[in-house]
């Protein structure tokens, strides 16, 4: 299957323009924050709502000129997203009702009430689809064909096409071990209270739960859905992989390690998407990676 095939609204050509757009909205997003903060300043709220009203100005702008209008949502659903994780998630977290609850609560309630905020992203980037024509289908909200074959990825050494129903088990595999170590040096775990991970692993599972389908709705779905059509696969899937990776950066994984991590990490699950037409593989692999790391952070030093 090539990549056309797997794809069969992408256009024959991309304008340059648009690709410098695009591109210019998902590293603006975030790294202009990350050279401030790393240069000894404080990011506040406003840094992040700047970066954001850019990005819908250059929304606005695109409706006006016909070879940009088609990334217009897709614009918007990045500005959003940057607004909720930076500015939005953080301020509802911070609210005093809000602490009244988290103080008092288990590390587990705290985690996983902490989490819901980040829904608020889903449900922003959700208006962006009204009027749009996206299915529940172009959205890969749907089983797809879990085995679908994977196309080659040479630089991994895999030369010929297998079955996701090989490769999404083997990538389970290779980012839990990949991720333990990394964890282990990053998080510094005292397994001396081991018992933590088992009190505290029925709240492992549920915000493991929440958060892959959470952000494999608004990093993948949503964008791959407004893409559709306006790039070849290869590059939507690279875009939302950049932009998922530079979102880690004080995330976990944090730090340029972490945004590769996380970026090849989004990677894989915006191909599993478009190759299995679902999104199966992407938030197996994604939940069972966020289970080892809250595993992780259950005993770690931060606790």
């Amino acid at each position: 299957m090539s990549a056309r095939q797997m794809n069969p609204a992408t256009p024959a050509s991309s304008n340059s323009l648009p690709r410098l757009i695009a591109w210019t909205a998902v590293i603006g997003s975030t790294l202009p924050e990350i050279i401030w903060q790393e240069s000894g300043h404080q990011v506040g709220c406003w840094f992040t709502t700047i970066e954001s009203l850019v990005i819908v100005a250059a929304a606005l702008l695109a409706i006006w000129i016909p070879s940009l209008r088609a990334l217009v949502r897709f614009l918007v659903a990045v500005a959003l997203l940057n607004l909720v994780w930076g500015c939005i998630s953080p301020a509802l977290v911070a609210l005093p009702a809000v602490r009244a609850v988290t103080d008092n609560a288990s590390w587990g309630a705290r985690l996983f009430l902490a989490r819901t905020f980040t829904v608020s992203g889903a449900i922003l980037v959700s208006f962006t689809l009204i009027g749009s024509g996206i299915t529940r289908r172009d959205l890969f909200l749907c089983w797809g064909n879990p085995a679908a074959p994977a196309q080659p990825i040479p630089f991994l050494g895999l030369r010929k096409s297998v079955p996701w129903t090989w490769l999404g088990p083997a990538f389970v595999l290779v980012f839990a071990v990949v991720l333990s170590p990394y964890l282990y040096l990053t998080v510094h775990p005292n397994f001396s209270f081991s018992e933590r991970i088992v009190r505290t692993f029925p709240w492992s599972i549920a915000v493991a739960t929440l958060n892959a389908a959470s952000e494999e709705f608004q990093f993948r779905s949503v964008l791959l859905a407004h893409l559709r059509g306006v790039f070849r696969p290869a590059e939507t899937i690279l875009l939302t992989a950049v932009f998922f990776g530079l979102g880690h950066y004080y995330g976990q994984p944090s730090g340029p390690l972490g945004v590769l991590m996380a970026g090849f990490a989004g990677w894989i699950w915006a191909r599993s998407m478009i190759e299995t037409r679902g999104g199966v593989w992407a938030f197996l692999i994604h939940l069972i990676q966020d289970i080892v790391i809250f595993t992780f952070l259950a005993v770690g030093a931060g606790m």
